[in-house]
């Protein structure tokens, strides 16, 4: 049985809006149990539709928002959603991960103080991104100014992460301003000789910004300031790309044509379809989804919870550190 907590609060929705994607998940998986934490008097007429009676809730009425002080909140609002989900998570040794879309910056603080982090690990945010195939960015925005053995660490946990999404001997490359080995700061021509002299590391060299979608990386090491720069511009140039399309084709009366067109790259870099970004680093499975989540994208963050606790990524991140 695979126990997952889950924080229905904080998040642009409510939570009788999110909750469904749970029950949704719930009722697909027999061998899936979750603690709901969000107001039980709301929760408890959402999950009448669950089928295999696997949901339980934790009466939680308080939120932890972005417009919060992250250590200044955990500290102040031990009865939010956040902070007695994670208690339940590390309380109880059967509990295997938690997953929220509330304010990033305070799943980030509450993980580390109340789970603790594996060994000395500086945790890591990382998402997986559509491009020619699927990959994962280690670090999208944990951490802003990082040292070399951060960025090394960065990469094994890199690798255990693809290894546990069915990824065999995930290609490792840096991000950089060119894909030259000569190229990039001082802290990036240092990581790339030490990542190119460790063993079992299937480092590939540098990847710049303009390849990032299309190169044969299946994981990309970097700070959490360029990590945090190049997710948003890929958000954002997803964007743009569709309402111009659709702007194309509404001038120029083809949206039949264009549609088809903007689905495709729609479902492409919609974060709903792929899940959240995992906090790499911390003692137990932590996913962060999107703050605009619906019950479709806590559908996939369950999900991802689910498959990556059964392919052991906590264990897999510990021995790659250990190695």
């Amino acid at each position: 049985m695979v126990k997952i907590v889950v924080d229905l609060m904080g998040a642009d929705n409510k939570p009788e809006e999110l909750v469904k994607g749970a029950i949704k998940a719930a009722n697909e998986n027999k061998d899936l149990y979750l603690y709901l934490c969000g107001p039980k008097e709301i929760l408890e007429s959402e999950i009448k539709s669950a089928i295999n009676g696997n949901l339980c809730i934790v009466d939680a009425t308080e939120a932890i928002t972005n417009y919060d002080k992250p250590v200044k909140a955990f500290k102040t609002k031990p009865n939010s959603s956040l902070v007695k989900g994670l208690t339940l998570a590390k309380e109880n040794d059967e509990i295997d991960a938690f997953v929220s879309c509330g304010s990033t910056g305070a799943v980030l603080v509450s993980s580390v103080f109340v789970l603790g982090r594996i060994g000395k690990v500086r945790p890591a945010l990382s998402p997986i991104l559509g491009g020619s195939h699927d990959f994962c960015i280690v670090d999208c925005g944990a951490n802003v100014d990082t040292r070399i053995d951060e960025l090394l660490d960065f990469a094994k946990m890199g690798k255990a992460y693809m290894e546990a999404y069915g990824v065999e001997n995930p290609k490792i490359a840096l991000l950089s301003n060119g894909s030259e080995p000569g190229k990039g700061n001082d802290l990036v021509k240092e990581a790339y000789q030490a990542l190119s002299n460790m063993d079992g590391y299937n480092f590939i060299g540098n990847v710049e910004g303009k390849n990032i979608l299309f190169s044969e990386a299946d994981v990309i090491v970097c700070d959490g300031f360029a990590g945090n720069i190049a997710l948003k511009t890929i958000e954002g140039t997803a964007i743009a790309i569709v309402r111009g399309l659709i702007e194309y084709g509404k001038k120029n009366n083809c949206m039949d044509v264009i549609g088809s067109a903007v689905n495709d790259i729609m479902n492409k870099f919609d974060y709903n379809t792929k899940g959240g970004a995992v906090m790499l680093g911390v003692n137990k499975l932590v996913i962060k989804g999107h703050g605009a989540a619906v019950a479709e994208t806590v559908y996939s963050i369950i999900n991802q919870a689910y498959k990556l606790t059964k392919n052991e990524l906590i264990k897999k991140i510990k021995d790659n550190l250990n190695d």
